[in-house]
């Protein structure tokens, strides 16, 4: 899990490696680092990295499902377990709302970063075929 301080290759919109006009590939740093790995992990099922198995929100685990409201609970639940993991992240402040529209459920996620005021949103969107993850 990349932390504040961390470092890494700066991913585009579609995840592929963005590379610098020399040809080197382009780095992410403090922040961008920070939140670029937060929707990796979002779009990651459990499991398929090698070095850490509970890594991964597995979000498709809910895609044939029916919208209720012990399925909104376990959905929420997942997501700030999730979160509430890195210690850069105060647990109190973590917000979720759930919607499901026709084939797409929508979730919504705002965290403020222990002893700070700034606050995230973090936009999730799953459909029978893909997750999409956008920081707000």
């Amino acid at each position: 899990m990349a932390g504040l301080t961390d470092t890494d290759i700066r991913l585009d919109d579609n995840w592929q490696i963005t590379a610098a006009a020399g040809g080197d590939a382009l780095l992410v740093s403090g922040l961008e680092c920070f939140l670029q790995d937060i929707r990796i992990e979002a779009l990651t099922q459990e499991g398929e990295v090698f070095y850490d198995e509970t890594w991964g929100w597995s979000l498709l685990d809910f895609m044939q499902s029916q919208d209720d409201e012990l399925l909104r609970l376990e959905i929420e639940q997942r997501v700030r377990t999730k979160l509430a993991r890195r210690e850069e992240i105060d647990p109190e402040s973590i917000q979720t709302t759930i919607e499901f529209l026709e084939d797409v459920v929508a979730i919504r996620s705002s965290f403020r970063f222990v002893d700070s005021d700034q606050t995230v949103q973090l936009d999730v969107e799953l459909d029978r075929v893909k997750v999409e993850v956008r920081l707000v």
